[in-house]
């Protein structure tokens, strides 16, 4: 793989890291308008301050089940995106050690024809 490649490759990643780190914000966003929504339309409610508690209660429950479920995903989202980056960075590397091995070897070829044609030439 050639660097340009490479670059081509780490920049087209970034910005799906980009695309994905924008739906995250959307929900976490939609998640917070929920919770101020749903604690809102609780405390707002014509309802007894025993009932409004309760529903309080209930509202509390239901949205740190769903923050939950949401972390739980975001942390196997991350943990996913941290090995497929280690791996992508293990064989870029490795990509740029061949490179650096094809461009030695093609340098140590071009001396020796360079050195041969010079010897050829100090003899005639």
């Amino acid at each position: 793989m050639k660097i340009a490649e490479l670059i081509t490759n780490k920049k087209k990643e970034k910005e799906r890291e980009e695309k994905k780190q924008v739906a995250k914000n959307v929900l976490i966003g939609t998640t917070i308008g929920t919770v101020v929504g749903a604690a809102a339309g609780v405390l707002l409610a014509p309802k007894s301050g025993k009932e409004t508690r309760e529903d309080i209660v209930n509202k509390t429950k239901d949205t740190t089940e769903i923050l939950k479920k949401n972390i739980k995903t975001s942390i196997e989202t991350v943990k996913d995106k941290k090995e497929k980056l280690g791996k992508g960075i293990k064989g870029t590397m490795e990509d740029i050690k061949d490179d650096v091995e094809e461009t030695k070897e093609d340098i140590k070829k071009d001396d020796t024809k360079e050195e041969k044609s010079n010897h050829s030439k100090k003899e005639k």
